[in-house]
């Protein structure tokens, strides 16, 4: 039997692989869009935080998506003390379990052809190796984008080293807490080593009394799973939540040196996207999905196509800045955390902002720790 040929076939129905899908679609191309799993968004691995700042012009934010609509965020140092910082209308904390199949059934309404309960296992030349619905079954491509997570099997036979070390990882652990009291307008971002050394805590309100509470730790950092360090706290700050569902998984955070060739592209947490700093990965898996379903078209078409320079531009610049920012923040100690601290609460205490720039924090953070200045030389 000879395999159905698309133009392109994305691998992979989460964010990054449902926008570059339509993205292609809507210019009159074949689409097939797979998916290993027979429901879209399950298994759910992510706090479900999303900015306006970082999606605007990229992705219209539905009501129906929304969970929680954000007005700021409560940090709280290593000492317990917290600050308010007021962002009005600064982003979501959205449901990824309605947002992620609204994203696919975009991609089939602008005409990919979804294909669920689909597992890809290999590329053969130009051919998809799947297992659909326990069969054997290939599909033929002109053009290939990788949207298949952090493990990027087929990344990693394509000849991108997708591998990651562990200082290239951050461990993530999260409860859905319900019978909780949360402020459903403001994020808590909570740093100190005591609650996740080498990266931090979270508390994203769901609603009133739901929120996913969660943190990331560096696994160099510390012996002690991340799973522990979730326990201890939610025994202490939750003592009568009740853990609606428990979520593991982990965070990239390394810069590949590359993510394309001449007829794939890797896209999402695949292309190693997600933000090492905040780990934040849905708006660069929407904006790199929506760049290489373009640019697909482009290369398809014989004309010339800007894939690398507009990730570059829209993407990698600032993933690369965050990622140096990150080999300083590993090496803080909780006197380092709470010297921080107390310049976030100076700039930041109930004050409205509309706007955060990374690099004047970062400079200002390492006038606050001169002992790290060698290391900020090398940031800028």
């Amino acid at each position: 039997m000879v395999p159905e040929t698309f133009d392109i076939i994305v691998i992979g129905a989460g964010p990054a692989g449902s926008s570059a899908a339509a993205a292609a679609s809507r210019e009159g191309l074949s689409v097939l869009l797979i998916e290993e799993h027979d429901q879209i968004g399950v298994p759910l691995q992510c706090a479900e935080g999303v900015s306006r700042s970082t999606i605007k012009g990229w992705l219209e934010i539905k009501p129906e998506w929304i969970a929680a609509h954000l007005q700021g965020s409560i940090a709280r140092g290593p000492d317990e003390d917290e600050f308010r910082l007021e962002y009005p209308n600064v982003g979501w904390i959205i449901h990824r379990k309605v947002f992620d199949p609204a994203l696919a059934e975009i991609a089939r309404a602008s005409g990919a052809v979804l294909k669920m309960s689909c597992r890809a296992i290999g590329v053969e030349g130009n051919a998809v190796q799947t297992i659909e619905n326990g069969a054997p079954k290939k599909y033929r491509f002109r053009h290939l984008i990788c949207a298949d997570g952090i493990a990027s099997r087929i990344g990693a036979g394509l000849g991108i080293d997708t591998r990651l070390k562990l200082d290239e990882v951050e461990v993530c652990a999260q409860y859905v807490l319900e019978n909780i009291k949360v402020d459903p307008s403001y994020a808590r971002l909570i740093f100190g080593n005591q609650y996740a050394p080498g990266g931090y805590a979270w508390i994203f309100p769901k609603s009133a009394d739901t929120a996913n509470v969660g943190l990331g730790i560096a696994p160099l950092s510390t012996p002690k799973k991340a799973v522990a360090f979730l326990d201890d706290w939610v025994k202490r700050e939750f003592p009568q939540a009740r853990v609606r569902a428990r979520i593991f998984g982990g965070v990239p955070a390394k810069v590949l040196k590359k993510f394309s060739g001449p007829n794939f592209f890797l896209v999402g947490d695949a292309g190693r996207f997600t933000d090492p700093l905040s780990g934040g990965g849905i708006a660069n898996a929407v904006k790199s999905g929506v760049i290489a379903g373009r640019s697909a078209v482009l290369r398809l078409r014989g004309k010339k196509n800007r894939f690398e320079a507009e990730i570059k531009k829209e993407i990698l610049d600032e993933v690369k800045f965050h990622h140096r920012v990150r080999k300083a923040y590993l090496k803080f100690t909780d006197d380092d955390h709470r010297k921080i601290f107390r310049m976030g609460k100076k700039f930041f205490d109930s004050k409205i902002v509309t706007d955060i720039n990374t690099r004047e924090l970062v400079a200002e953070g390492l006038k606050a720790l001169p002992h790290l200045l060698r290391l900020g030389i090398k940031l800028f």
